[in-house]
C-alpha cells in the first residue's frame, strides 16, 4: 500500500508555506562561500552528457533530441536582406529535446503524491497550457554547493552494479566511510552505479534496458536524515528500477515530494571517481524555463 504524506514526514513547512526550492534553501552564500574550499586544482569535470540523436541513453517514450538547422550560409538572401557582406553571414539552430531527456534535473512538479507536490501544493496547480504554476523548473534557481561522490563500483570492486540492484543505507554508509568522507547537511550527494559505464559498453545500437541499479527507499531516508540539499546519480532516476517494493517511483515520492530535495539524473561521474575526485564544488544551473517539470543541465564540479 502506497504511504500518505503524512506518514512519510519530511520538510513541507520547513521553510515557510509558500516555499518551492526546498532542500536547496540550505545552501546560503555562506555555504557556497564554504563549498569552494573543495576546489584544491581546480580540475573542471562536465557532468553533463552530450546532446545527441544517437549514443545517449535515452528513454523512448522521450523521444530522440533534435537539432535542427534554422539558418545557414545557404539564406544568402536573408543575410543580405540584413546588410550582410559576401563572405559574412550566420548559422542558427532550433533544439527540439524532451525536459527530461539526457543531464536533467527534476522540478518538484514533476512528481505528485495523494496529489500533492512538494510542501503540499496541489496537482491541479500543473496545466496543459502553462506547466506548472507551482514549483516549476524556474523557482529553483540556479545553485552551488559541496558535493560529495559516492562510488559504489569502486567500493565493492566491480565494474558497474547488478542491473535492478537496489542500493540500501548501509551501502552508502559503508561506501561513504570507506572513501574517508563526510556528509553534512547542506551537501549534494552524488551517487555512481556504473550505470553508463555499462550502457557505453553495450553494442552500437542495442535498446537501453529497462533495469538499472539505484537507490532504495531506505537509501533515501539515509539521505534525508543527513539533510541533504540534493541528490544526484549516473542512471535513469537516481531510484532502481524495477522501483523498491513495486512501488511507483518509492524514491521520488520520498525524496522530491516530501523531503523537497531536487534529483538529477544521468550525471556523468565516470571522470571524477577515475581521479578519486570524491569532494568538490559543484555548479548547477537550470534553464529557467517557466511552468517546466525539469530542464536539462550541464552541471560543473571543481575538484
Amino acid at each position: 500500500m502506497t504511504a500518505t504524506t503524512s506518514e512519510r514526514g519530511g520538510n513541507w513547512g520547513r521553510w515557510g508555506s509558500e516555499d518551492e526550492r526546498g532542500a536547496l534553501n540550505l545552501l546560503t552564500d555562506d555555504a557556497v562561500l564554504a563549498a569552494t574550499r573543495m576546489c584544491k586544482t581546480g580540475k573542471l569535470y562536465r557532468l553533463g552528457l552530450p546532446i545527441d540523436r544517437v549514443g545517449g541513453p535515452l528513454l523512448d517514450y522521450r523521444g530522440t533530441p533534435q537539432r535542427l538547422t534554422l539558418s545557414s550560409q545557404t539564406d544568402g538572401r536573408r543575410n543580405a536582406m540584413y546588410g550582410a557582406a559576401p563572405g559574412v553571414g550566420a548559422n542558427e539552430d532550433v533544439l527540439v529535446l524532451a525536459s527530461h531527456t539526457l543531464t536533467h534535473i527534476d522540478a518538484f512538479s514533476h512528481v505528485f503524491g495523494d496529489d500533492k507536490f512538494y510542501n503540499g501544493f496541489s496537482n491541479d496547480e500543473f496545466a496543459s497550457y502553462g506547466g506548472a504554476a507551482r514549483c516549476g523548473i524556474e523557482k529553483l534557481n540556479s545553485f552551488a554547493g559541496r558535493a560529495v561522490l559516492l562510488d559504489l563500483p569502486h567500493h565493492q570492486s566491480v565494474d558497474w552494479l547488478e542491473l535492478g540492484h537496489i542500493i540500501t543505507g548501509d551501502e552508502l554508509e559503508a561506501c561513504r566511510a570507506s572513501q574517508g568522507v563526510e556528509i553534512s547537511s547542506g551537501d549534494i550527494v552524488l551517487i555512481r552505479t556504473g550505470f553508463l559505464d555499462f550502457f557505453f559498453a553495450l553494442e552500437t545500437g542495442t535498446p537501453m534496458p529497462f533495469e538499472q541499479a539505484g537507490i532504495g527507499v531506505d537509501a533515501a531516508k539515509w539521505l534525508a536524515a543527513r539533510d541533504v540539499a540534493a541528490v544526484g546519480a549516473d542512471n535513469s532516476a537516481v531510484e532502481a528500477i524495477p522501483f523498491d517494493g513495486n512501488e511507483f517511483l518509492a524514491v521520488h515520492l520520498e525524496l522530491l515530494v516530501q523531503g523537497g530535495i531536487t534529483l538529477m539524473e544521468h550525471l556523468d561521474l565516470r571522470e571524477m571517481a577515475s581521479d578519486g575526485c570524491y569532494e568538490a564544488l559543484l555548479v548547477v544551473a537550470p534553464l529557467p524555463v517557466v511552468g517546466a517539470t525539469g530542464s536539462p543541465i550541464n552541471p560543473v564540479a571543481i575538484g
